[in-house]
């Protein structure tokens, strides 16, 4: 039940999320309170399939922090938007998590 995704909403350039204020592309969001075996899955809100990551992709296989850098499987920034996690242990079973992103708009340069 204490599984949870943190800043939610995560607002870039907000200097009160967990993020790096000065590096606006250091953006991420951390699950929290999660199980050894955790799996977590992440949906667009069309159900496309997103990510998934396991303890392979926590700083410690022991930890109860995952952190998304909101990169795909393809490794390409996701957009602005509502996602579901969807966190699985065999231990506890599962739980569906809500979450929105909402970025920065870029400027780029023409070549």
């Amino acid at each position: 039940d204490k599984v949870n995704v943190f800043p939610n909403p995560l607002f870039a350039y907000n200097p009160q999320t967990s993020y790096n204020a000065g590096n606006p592309d250091d953006v991420f969001v951390t699950f929290s309170h999660l199980p050894e075996d955790a799996v977590v899955s992440i949906y667009s809100l069309s159900g496309s399939l997103l990510r998934t990551l396991d303890s392979f992709d926590k700083a410690t296989p022991t930890s109860q922090f995952l952190r998304w850098d909101l990169k795909n499987e393809s490794g390409l920034r996701v957009a602005s938007g509502l996602y579901i996690a969807l966190v699985e242990s065999a231990k506890y079973g599962q739980k569906v998590l809500k979450f929105s992103v909402i970025l920065p708009q870029k400027q780029l340069q023409r070549f």
